[in-house]
């Protein structure tokens, strides 16, 4: 009785064993010359390359060498650093990665996962080649949500959003900010045949419409994910700026008792705050930092852990001595333009610039229907839909917000009164402007029949062209 007892505490022991034990795994990141993909003659590796496993970080050696510890279940990837630029694949996503998969995915999830074990290769290849970025200056569109719920939307997001995207000058790359589908992930596919048409490269932001929602736990939740976009959280760089994308999604899993879709809360998760300091650890001080999330870190419109990053001080503590900090997200419908003070938490030295860019989708497509057969997109807050142009320089940055092709010249919106104004009645009128991303620094002058009129402070309201136009927004 007591050996049989002891062979099951064995057994018990030796699975648990396997279930934690991790792989050595090793490779070579190596200049590309020729773009094939192999390693050949005169393809030299390339040295202080980060490797990351999720959590850890290792430099490659003189030779582009590494070794890396890998889980059964994980994703090995590489930071794209200045001067240089990973592959695309046909759909312009970047190769920076390798997922290891050792068994099939879960068949309770309701999406597609890894349906079979992967081969473990013996050496892992990660090319690189010279960037056609020249300098420290560069152009790249970003923009908040896509969320197409059906086909349809998706051919909104491809008419009315990505052939404007097609006319703008040398973008580097794009960056949708998370939100890139609304649950049905069998769109992915979809999607990526459109967005692929941008010839650039797109580096996608992990969303909370993202989730494999039916997984029980946030460390399953992005299994699909992982199958087309690769890690949920990474770093890059062009010209002077490393760009950190967090996921601040953290799934609790799906709701058993109700038989739903479970809850989630804006955090950075343990793993992720370890990776994020050994990442900014490797990043020279005069870098701008520019992180790309899609629950923002914080706003000033709404509050809520599902709303805002509930750890952001631990965040906070990594950046305190940065020197230029921007922080760029989605997830709101809405626009919102800030600088961190102390009021936010926020006492490091640098400028802090908070970003929402509100979403490609506008509130979900809603409003009447255009010649185009597109929906007016608009946000929330009345602005319309669209996307931002950034230009980064060694030092700084600028945007150009680009409405939707309905409204391709408009950055603001005389919302009240609709009628007439009589010069006479100047003094005692109220006028409503809805400045397009208008920030606590926008000045906004008004003349009207060659009289200036003063203009009160910026205020956060209701839009009356909205409320107007469409009284039954969402």
């Amino acid at each position: 009785m007591f050996n049989h007892i002891f062979r099951k505490i064995i057994k018990t022991l030796l699975l648990i064993s396997f279930a934690f034990s991790q792989l050595d795994l090793s490779g070579v990141v190596f200049h590309d010359k020729n773009k094939d993909g192999i390693q050949n003659l005169r393809e030299e590796g390339i040295k202080g390359i980060p490797v990351s496993n999720g959590k850890n970080i290792v430099l490659t050696d003189r030779q582009g060498k590494f070794q890396i510890k890998s889980d059964s279940n994980d994703v090995i990837f590489i930071m794209q650093p200045s001067g240089w630029q990973v592959p695309v694949n046909e759909y312009n996503i970047p190769q920076y990665y390798i997922n290891i998969r050792l068994k099939k995915w879960p068949e309770f999830l309701k999406y597609d996962g890894f349906t079979d074990p992967l081969p473990l290769p013996e050496q892992i290849m990660f090319p690189l080649y010279k960037s056609k970025v020249n300098g420290h200056n560069f152009r790249a569109i970003i923009s908040g949500d896509p969320q197409p719920r059906d086909s349809a939307e998706v051919r909104y997001f491809r008419d009315e959003i990505l052939n404007s995207m097609l006319i703008q000058e040398n973008p580097e790359f794009y960056v949708p900010l998370g939100d890139i589908m609304y649950d049905d992930l069998s769109l992915f596919p979809y999607y990526l045949e459109q967005v692929s048409e941008l010839g650039i490269p797109i580096w996608h932001v992990f969303g909370n419409h993202d989730i494999n929602y039916k997984a029980p736990s946030d460390s399953l939740a992005k299994e699909t994910w992982r199958l087309y976009f690769g890690p949920d959280y990474f770093s890059f760089e062009y010209g002077n700026v490393h760009f950190i994308a967090l996921n601040t999604v953290y799934y609790k899993g799906w709701n058993k008792e109700k038989n739903k879709k479970g809850r989630y809360v804006g955090k950075l998760h343990n793993d992720q705050l370890i990776w994020l300091k050994n990442d900014l650890s490797l990043v020279s001080s005069g870098k701008q930092i520019v992180f790309l999330s899609h629950i923002p870190i914080i706003s000033d419109v709404y509050k809520g852990e599902s709303v805002e990053l509930t750890n952001r001080d631990q965040l906070y503590k990594m950046i305190h001595n940065r020197k230029k900090v921007l922080a760029l997200c989605g997830h709101m419908h809405y626009l919102e333009n800030m600088e961190l003070t102390m009021a936010h938490g926020w006492t490091g030295k640098a400028e802090f610039r908070n970003l929402n860019l509100g979403a490609g989708c506008g509130a979900w497509w809603y409003g009447p229907i255009q010649a185009n057969g597109v929906p007016y997109g608009f946000h929330y807050d009345g602005t319309p839909n669209g996307y931002f142009m950034f230009d980064f320089s060694k030092t700084n940055f600028n945007y150009e917000f680009i409405p939707s092709k309905s409204d391709p010249s408009q950055t603001f919106r005389i919302s009240h009164p609709m009628d007439r104004l009589k010069t006479e009645s100047i003094d005692t009128s109220q006028i409503a402007i809805n400045v397009y991303f208008g920030g606590p620094k926008t000045i906004v002058s008004c003349m009207i029949d060659d009289k200036e009129v003063l203009l009160r402070k910026a205020v956060t309201a209701e839009d009356p062209y909205m409320n107007q136009t469409h009284p039954n927004a969402p």
